[in-house]
């Protein structure tokens, strides 16, 4: 919460109107409301039931805003199936199917390529959106989310909370799938854990298209 409200981690613009934001790892709604508040339209995908259930608690608190955001209760990864997600305390923003934590749920997952299909068929049409951003903090499924290269095309700016630490890998293959798609990127310590776990194995990734000139 204090990332998100204090310190502006996900900070993307003052006005996000007319952009769509694919929050992957929505947690309890901060980072969607605080997109939504800017002016942008959020589908906010969180996999934890219980962070999920606060989260449309407190899209019911900020009424003036819920009809900005599409909540989904889902986990994103490799496959259309079900996975063992991970965690330690009931509201946990560590939850991670590439975690050993002390409890574990089975929960809906699915690829972003069929993500993307759902909200398709929910009427939101990706197109009427000046800006497309994916934001990912889903600890440790960016790294099967940048498989799925044709889907990534898709958006503007991709932002990536990366967790290398959990799957033994550095945030480099990520970055070169998106240079290699035409994104700009750039790495970066948002708090000091970061310095503690090392900077190549967590951090955040902001990547825009070469070509766009976001305003």
């Amino acid at each position: 919460m204090a990332e998100t409200y204090l310190y502006e981690i996900h900070f993307l613009g003052f006005d996000l109107t007319n952009w769509l934001v694919l929050d992957i790892g929505a947690f309890v709604g901060d980072t969607a409301l605080y997109y939504a508040r800017r002016g942008a339209f959020v589908v906010a995908v969180e996999p934890l039931p219980t962070n999920y259930e606060i989260m449309l608690k407190n899209l019911e608190l900020n009424s003036s805003l819920k009809h900005k955001v599409i909540p989904i209760n889902a986990a994103i990864g490799s496959q259309d199936a079900f996975v063992e997600l991970s965690y330690n305390d009931p509201v946990d923003g560590a939850a991670s199917i590439y975690s050993a934590g002390r409890f574990r749920t089975k929960v809906r997952s699915m690829k972003l390529s069929t993500l993307i299909k759902e909200i398709s068929s929910m009427g939101i049409d990706l197109k009427q959106f000046r800006v497309k951003v994916l934001k990912m903090d889903c600890k440790g499924c960016e790294y099967d989310v940048i498989n799925e290269t044709n889907a990534l095309r898709l958006f503007d700016i991709i932002n990536i909370e990366y967790s290398g630490y959990l799957r033994n890998k550095t945030y480099h293959e990520l970055k070169n799938t998106l240079e290699n798609l035409g994104f700009v990127c750039r790495i970066w310590a948002h708090n000091e854990g970061v310095l503690r776990i090392g900077l190549d194995r967590h951090g955040i990734m902001t990547c825009i298209k070469s070509h766009e000139v976001i305003r």
